[in-house]
């Protein structure tokens, strides 16, 4: 029933939105970005790990603990999961608590925690789905694309609910996540959507998706 695809590049260009996000503090001396990006690509020290998980913007540090499923090869990261799951603070005591506090970070967390353990993942699964319904649209998008990397398909009718919303932001996420699922009834679901939104911008984004995350062709 699943369709085999490489798709999950794309997840990271959904997080660079622009919000009033809240500072840990005033001073960001380290590269954040360069940093994320070698934890995108698994070639961060556990050092660099500590360091961008110091990151004074929320958005930022949310995409960074994302991008961590990339580390999870690394066994001190593993355990740095966990940790700050727990909220152990005196192990790194140095990390943005206060950030890593919220809601966005949270459910990234989880989300990464539920791809890595597989199983006995229903405490971080819940977290992500008690938030379905937030009314604020970046915690919502963070729900969405938590659901649509976790690829389980009882969460595609509320994807496609998040499609048909009126958030903009929500629906370009909600369409993504489908595509990122690389399942078939995702991708039959997808199709009636671009069937019903044909005409617009959904209807583009929609086509491109398909063709790039399934090899679709209308």
């Amino acid at each position: 029933m699943f369709l085999h695809v490489k798709y999950s590049s794309i997840v990271f260009s959904l997080f660079l939105f622009s919000v009033n996000h809240v500072s840990a503090n005033n001073e960001s001396t380290p590269d954040y970005d360069q940093l994320r990006e070698k934890i995108t690509f698994g070639k961060a020290t556990f050092a660099e790990v500590r360091q961008a998980l110091t990151e004074p913007n929320v958005v930022n540090l949310t995409n960074t603990l994302h991008a961590l499923y990339s580390m999870r090869w690394h066994r001190a990261v593993l355990h740095l999961y966990q940790n700050i799951w727990d909220r152990k603070r005196e192990k790194y005591p140095e990390l943005a608590w206060d950030l890593l506090e919220k809601i966005p970070p949270r459910i990234a967390l989880a989300s990464t925690i539920n791809r890595v353990r597989i199983f006995n993942t229903e405490e971080f699964k819940a977290l992500i789905r008690s938030y379905k319904y937030s009314d604020h649209e970046f915690v919502r998008a963070q729900v969405v694309v938590s659901l649509g990397l976790n690829g389980d398909p009882v969460d595609i009718e509320y994807l496609v609910k998040m499609v048909e919303s009126s958030n903009h932001y929500v629906v370009q996420s909600a369409m993504t996540s489908l595509a990122l699922m690389g399942h078939v009834k995702a991708k039959e679901e997808m199709i009636l959507l671009e069937e019903k939104y044909r005409s617009g911008p959904r209807g583009e984004l929609l086509r491109e998706l398909l063709k790039t995350a399934y090899r679709w062709e209308r």
